[in-house]
């Protein structure tokens, strides 16, 4: 499943995409530090250097496409809005209420790791999934 939006207000804004990058269906994105452009977010993404814009929830897009077309991106439009995640690394716990994670890829968290906070568990799911809010405070992307 990856990341679906759950609740909360989002908005859709269009941005340009890395060229030759592969995109899955409802991943998170960064931007890219070299070109500017959307990217999957990665497992470094987080914080103030790489924070996470939204959810790119269209259709997988093949590293084969070289355009570097605008996407659509489910962006937060407040702090609370959540989405529901997969826990891809570790296991969710009861006790990672408030907690905050690492991604594990795009498409998953990394409830083992908390070095960059990309993502706050709002509520306990299941070991294998939670609902999540993206963890940048109030300074909104877009």
């Amino acid at each position: 499943m990856a990341f679906k939006v759950n609740s909360g207000k989002w908005k859709t804004v269009w941005y340009p995409k890395k060229a030759s990058t592969a995109f899955s269906a409802d991943s998170l994105v960064m931007f890219d530090s070299g070109t500017g452009n959307l990217t999957p977010a990665t497992s470094s993404a987080g914080g103030t250097d790489l924070p996470i814009v939204g959810i790119y929830s269209g259709p997988a897009i093949a590293s084969t496409d070289t355009t570097t077309n605008q996407i659509a991106i489910l962006v937060p439009a407040d702090p609370f809005a959540t989405m529901i995640g997969d826990v891809t690394a570790g296991t969710l716990a009861a006790t990672s209420q408030g907690a905050a994670f690492d991604l594990n890829s795009a498409t998953g968290v990394n409830q083992g790791a908390s070095t960059n906070n990309a993502v706050a568990c709002a509520k306990y799911i299941s070991a294998t999934q939670g609902l999540f809010t993206i963890n940048r405070g109030f300074n909104q992307v877009a």
